[in-house]
């Protein structure tokens, strides 16, 4: 595949990932989410144009792909739901015509089908969009072997829980650099798989290129069943592991162009794998040390060490970081996934700790997470229950925090 046209499927690539069937709202929410975070604004009733091409790789040039539908989406605050579609020229060629309607912070696309999967072009910004950024380009597809790169690998290692617990956040940059679109024929043969080590559990798909409902755990491998379109894409996830599990081992299944270790704890270490600590870093108040390392070949092995679980009083500086600055994950690069809240119930015991004891408060805080992360009823009744006795409980921890401060 020439240079100029890989290089031109990597930029895009991040805006043109695929799903197979139909586009999911997963990704119209993070459009808009996008647009939102850059400030678009509509004016109502605007006259607007599309003028682009769809296209496919073929040897070293980009062809034009005829009979495609060509569908106009919006997303916004008030609705999302396609407006209009035509079909692609015998050049590939297409254009249409809209207005703006409706919430001012709606976006705009343009999307196609092609072998089962779904392709999108970058957000309309403007009232006349034409040229690259009104390009669509689709695949083949297959499901023979296409090499996968890891462009960069990130691991996230938080603070211990009162239980000793550590929550393990993983980040991969994954590239195909091929000119075809991976797809998985069947949940026994996936796209792309990640180890993980065999204790983890509470698994989570994080906010990513991959939607949750095409990301598994099973027998210690991560499975992504999802399309993989070439160039780039994000994959996240997170998981727990007991304090049994450290000093922690991970293999490097494949090779690595950028590797990056952090962990929160101040006596921390991580080693092998060519890392070399660099500089502190710090995310909404809460401190990492930091292991880097580059070109780490496969089978590669990481030895991370991390302080014993907490006594009393130190699970009690745990419970108030975290009522202080919640459950905010440290991503990849600067970037800031948001925690998302655990699924499990309440087992709805009497809990009355005076209000004058915070170490009892976060023991019970403590044993209800866990008791929580247990239970077998997952109906929305028991969530709002959890969240209701778990606030009350919060806000008695900051007024005992807050007493014993005056007393001090």
């Amino acid at each position: 595949m020439p240079s100029n046209l890989r290089n031109t499927t990597l930029v895009r690539s991040r805006l043109s990932a695929a799903w197979s069937g139909r586009f999911c709202v997963a990704v119209w929410l993070s459009l808009f989410a996008h647009s939102r975070a850059h400030g678009q604004k509509d004016s109502t009733g605007e006259a607007r144009s599309v003028e682009g091409r769809v296209t496919r790789p073929r040897g070293g040039d980009a062809v034009g792909v005829a009979g495609l539908w060509i569908v106009l989406h919006r997303v916004g605050s008030d609705r999302a739901a396609p407006l209009d579609s035509v079909r692609s020229a015998s050049d590939g060629a297409f254009r249409i015509r809209y207005r703006a309607t409706g919430s001012e912070d709606a976006i705009y696309f343009v999307a196609a089908q092609y072998g089962g999967i779904a392709y999108f072009s970058q957000p309309l910004r403007a009232a006349l969009v034409s040229g690259e950024d009104a390009e669509i380009t689709v695949f083949d597809t297959t499901s023979g072997p296409v090499p996968l790169h890891v462009r960069g690998r990130h691991i996230v290692v938080s603070a211990s829980a009162v239980n000793g617990a550590r929550e393990v956040v993983e980040v991969y940059e994954i590239s195909n650099d091929s000119s075809v679109t991976l797809i998985s024929p069947d949940d026994a043969r996936p796209t792309w798989t990640a180890m993980v080590p065999r204790e983890a559990g509470s698994f989570r798909a994080g906010q990513s290129d991959i939607s949750a409902e095409a990301m598994r755990l099973r027998d210690g491998r991560v499975n992504v069943i999802a399309p993989v379109a070439p160039g780039l894409k994000q994959i996240s996830f997170s998981y727990q592991l007991p304090a049994s599990s450290f000093p922690l081992s991970i293999p490097l299944q494949r090779a690595a162009q950028v590797l990056e270790v952090l962990l929160e704890d101040s006596t921390g270490t991580a080693d092998g794998a060519k890392l070399s600590a660099t500089a502190n870093v710090s995310v909404e108040g809460r401190a990492f040390r930091r292991f880097v390392a580059s070109d780490v070949p496969a089978n590669a092995v990481i030895r991370i060490a991390v302080a014993s679980a907490p006594g009393p009083r130190t699970a009690l500086y745990v419970a108030g970081l975290a009522l202080a600055i919640g459950a905010a994950m440290l991503l990849s690069l600067a970037r800031v996934f948001a925690r998302e809240p655990a699924t499990v119930a309440p087992m709805g015991l009497e809990r009355a700790p005076p209000p004058d004891d915070p170490e009892r408060i976060a023991r019970v805080i403590a044993s209800l997470d866990e008791e929580f992360e247990r239970g077998g009823d997952r109906s929305q009744q028991a969530r709002e229950a959890y969240s209701s006795e778990r606030s009350a409980l919060k806000e008695r921890l900051q007024a005992a925090l807050a007493e014993r401060g005056k007393q001090a």
